[in-house]
């Protein structure tokens, strides 16, 4: 797709999403187009699926547990591959508090929570609804580094056995440049590859989220995991700056997809090292002016990493994409 083209007939759909007030979901089964893109409120992000369309009757969008929850639940495409609080806001409101996303197991502040009404569950799940945080209960392990002397949960339901710590669900996008696996690095297994990590949590999480009776198959993890690494999830239009890609620059997340990485890449005591990182837009040092191109000038400062004050043709901010 030529990114002119992209800028003009993306416009209007940028306008009737804001205007609803809700980002697009994705279909609920089939395939999904490649590089489908989702306003945020600095212009577009767009996901690349290395491996083609996306597959929405992937196992990662199935659910395979007893409430009707999928990875998906939780990982959103709309949200980049995570979820927000407003959305998710969205959610209870549409579905009365039934959608799966929001169940007791973890979704609540309290499994014990009261949800017994609409009014009810936006108590139970505020720490969801406001924040977009999960409950993962963990006991303290015996070989703690610290001391649990005290528990003051303000849903009463904490205690030295099972903890209650509230995390946002990690991207399950651009997964190539993991060094561990989930916020505390637990499912990272020494001498193990990233790939059997994610394979090991993706089943952890089926097993816990979802509440599921068995595991996931192999072939449901091989599965699960050659989706989500195939995943690369980038701005692909600024409303200032327009398209990332425009004029041989390296925005988008095509070209994420192709950033070299190693273990390592960015270590100071390498030999390799170069503190000159930032070269996604090099081409824009001295771009070609162009009274048909709007963003001419707002590009500059974006080369050297800084936000554009000037948004071109005196569009808006929703339709300057």
């Amino acid at each position: 797709m030529q990114p002119s083209r992209f800028v003009g007939g993306f416009a209007i759909v940028c306008v009737l999403v804001v205007a609803v007030g809700i980002a697009p979901s994705a279909p609920a089964d089939g395939n999904g187009p490649n590089l489908f893109g989702f306003v945020d409120p600095t212009g577009i992000v767009r996901t690349y699926n290395v491996n083609g369309a996306t597959d929405f009757d992937n196992p990662f969008f199935q659910g395979l547990g007893t409430h009707g929850r999928s990875c998906g639940s939780c990982h959103q495409p709309a949200d980049g591959w995570t979820i927000v609080p407003s959305h998710v806001q969205a959610r209870v409101e549409t579905t009365d508090g039934e959608d799966p996303v929001f169940r007791t197991n973890d979704g609540s502040n309290s499994p014990m929570a009261d949800v017994s009404s609409v009014e009810a569950k936006r108590s139970a799940y505020s720490m969801l609804l406001t924040k977009g945080l999960i409950r993962v209960g963990i006991g303290v392990r015996p070989d703690a580094e610290f001391e649990l002397i005290d528990v003051n949960d303000p849903y009463g339901y904490a205690s030295a056995s099972e903890l209650s710590l509230f995390r946002r669900p990690l991207p399950a996008t651009n997964l190539r440049f993991l060094a561990t696996v989930m916020w505390d690095g637990r499912e990272t297994f020494p001498g193990e590859s990233i790939h059997f990590d994610l394979s090991d949590q993706a089943n952890g999480a089926t097993l816990g989220h979802t509440a599921a009776i068995h595991p996931l198959t192999e072939s449901q993890r091989e599965a699960i995991v050659k989706f989500e690494t195939g995943l690369f999830t980038a701005q692909s239009a600024d409303n200032a700056a327009g398209v990332l890609n425009a004029q041989l620059g390296a925005g988008g997340p095509v070209a994420l997809s192709q950033q070299p990485f190693y273990i390592g890449i960015n270590d100071v005591l390498s030999p390799a090292f170069n503190p000159r990182a930032f070269t996604l837009f090099d081409a824009w040092q001295n771009p070609p002016s162009s009274e048909s191109d709007p963003y001419t000038r707002a590009r500059q400062p974006s080369r050297e990493g800084r936000k554009s004050s000037t948004c071109g043709a005196s569009r808006s901010p929703t339709s300057a994409v």
